[in-house]
């Protein structure tokens, strides 16, 4: 059994993330915990405006949660994930590459031992801002190729 890093995107339902956001989160990450999973680092990620409607939904609350599991538990969480229909309208689970989770948790522990309470959503801003560049730095060199 090989044990992961991986990242899971939650988009919850917004009645359940604006009413009751630690019980929703709490859920979610039981659901995690469940299947031998380890909770590392958990937090809401904002409420913004969808794209287009999700079983009617034009909102939703993202909750962005990075874990340690065997992969053979990950299909079992994802049937979770999908029966938890009035919880959770989608989902998106990541296995991270071994140096970029080191660097990833690395940076959000390390950020947040330093500063209280702010430091953790710094620290995913950061994480999630590193990967944008390496997208548009990829996406730049596609297009010049092109």
């Amino acid at each position: 059994m090989a044990v992961n890093i991986y990242e899971c995107l939650f988009l919850i339902e917004p009645n359940k993330a604006s009413s009751d956001w630690d019980n929703s989160m709490a859920t979610a990450n039981g659901m995690i915990e469940r299947h031998g999973g380890e909770i590392l680092f958990s937090r809401h990620w904002g409420e913004p405006k969808l794209a287009y409607p999700i079983k009617k939904f034009r909102k939703g609350g993202y909750l962005l949660t990075y874990f340690r599991s065997d992969s053979q538990g990950i299909p079992k969480m994802e049937a979770d994930f999908r029966l938890a229909v009035d919880l959770i309208l989608r989902h998106m689970v990541v296995k991270l590459h071994p140096s970029i989770a080191d660097r990833i948790l690395a940076q959000l522990h390390g950020t947040h031992s330093e500063e209280e309470g702010s430091g953790e959503e710094g620290a995913a801003e950061a994480a999630g801002e590193e990967g944008a560049k390496e997208e548009t730095k990829q996406e730049a060199a596609e297009t010049a190729k092109a």
